[in-house]
């Protein structure tokens, strides 16, 4: 008998670090599906694949079956992945209802994008509906929380806080810090005493492109020659190149690839001074704080972008700039004047380091967990 199964759609590397940690905590089981959202996957022995359904186009669109193993493990407590395009989420439900198992759902808890408004969305009614049925619902951050307090039970709302292996990547930055940033440049090749870095999925909704114009554009007003670093691929890979190519000169720009270790990105996180992502912000935040890397985006407007809950790390002239014009010149001023001043740039460094070790912890996104685990086991109603 396990204490806690978890199921998810896919059981993606980067969680990994808080599944082990649960089951350190108390005997847990992971039981995931496949799907084709090319996220880098992981195993573990706590871990099991189980049969899953993908349909139509979106990585959320997958049947999940676990009934059979659920009855087997006779868990005390489910979390469950929420996704409305999970169609057999209600048969889990009531598989867990009639066998007595609490089950809470891990999730955003709502489409960022478009907000929560169950009274006009049917969507958002649907959602509603399941989050009413399940015993309690974790989601990732305070706003999220705020958003549907209002329609559920006071004390069955949870905050697990998203964040990555934070003991890894800063045991991982100390060392790069004791080897000094210029000695690390040296032993990259890295010429640029300014750098500048995207990393993420290079998809045309996350702009990546803008930092080409950015480069042009501080080059001819600001007299400032800055190092472009990429890291990641997509759709816009081969677009980007080509300009380089075609207009630029290509030993200002560095093309990394997707990188999956965690030295690899991390060194050249800790050389770059900024992190810039036009489009949305996700655990990209967390990434870079542990490098000591402030971050610099766009903020909120109609829905875009339509930041993951890691923005609410972002505040604004502290640790990062959430830029309320969405123009290349309101970006540039900041970056200049940003790489100008090297008090703010110390200053920042000291709020990034205080956010690491204080706001998003892995620990503290275990202990979110563990409350509602708590309250679970321990309500009998």
């Amino acid at each position: 008998m396990e204490n806690l199964v978890i199921i998810e759609r896919i059981f993606s590397s980067y969680r990994k670090p808080i599944y082990d940690l649960i089951n350190k905590s108390i005997d847990s089981k992971l039981l995931y599906g496949t799907n084709n959202s090319g996220i880098k996957t992981a195993n573990a022995s706590y871990a099991q694949q189980i049969y899953s359904l993908q349909y139509g186009n979106k990585d959320t669109n997958i049947l999940l079956f676990p009934l059979k193993k659920i009855l087997k493990l006779k868990p005390k407590v489910i979390f469950c992945d929420l996704a409305i395009g999970m169609l057999n989420l209600p048969v889990i439900i009531c598989v867990c209802k009639l066998f007595k198992i609490k089950i809470a759902f891990w999730s955003h808890g709502y489409n960022r994008k478009t907000g929560f408004n169950p009274d006009k969305r049917w969507i958002d009614k649907y959602r509603l509906f399941l989050m009413k049925l399940v015993d309690a619902n974790i989601v990732y951050s305070q706003f999220d929380k705020d958003v549907i307090l209002p329609y559920l039970k006071k004390d069955s709302v949870y905050v697990a806080q998203n964040t990555l292996n934070t003991n890894s990547l800063s045991k991982i930055s100390k060392e790069l810090e004791l080897e000094g940033k210029m000695n690390v440049k040296q032993r990259l090749g890295i010429k640029h005493e300014f750098n500048i870095v995207f990393i993420g999925r290079m998809l045309a909704s996350k702009k990546p492109e803008m930092l080409l114009d950015l480069y042009e554009y501080l080059l001819l007003n600001f007299n400032i020659s800055v190092g472009i670093h990429f890291i990641g691929e997509g759709e816009m890979l081969t677009k980007i190149r080509a300009r380089v190519d075609n207009n630029f000169n290509k030993k200002d720009f560095y093309f990394h690839g997707a990188i999956h270790d965690d030295l690899a990105t991390g060194q050249i996180l800790f050389v770059n001074d900024l992190m810039i992502n036009p489009g949305y912000l996700g655990l990209s935040v967390n990434h870079a704080f542990c490098f000591g890397c402030p971050v610099l985006s766009f903020q909120s407007k109609d829905g875009y972008p339509a930041h993951s809950p890691e923005v609410e790390y972002v505040i604004h002239n502290k640790t990062g700039f959430l830029l309320e014009n969405h123009t290349l010149e309101a970006m540039a001023k900041k970056v200049n004047d940003y790489l100008k001043n090297k008090s703010i740039q110390e200053e920042f460094h000291q709020n990034l380091k205080y956010a690491v070790e204080n706001t998003f912890p892995i620990e503290k996104m275990l202990r979110g967990l563990m409350e509602c685990y708590d309250f679970l086991t321990l309500n009998k109603n």
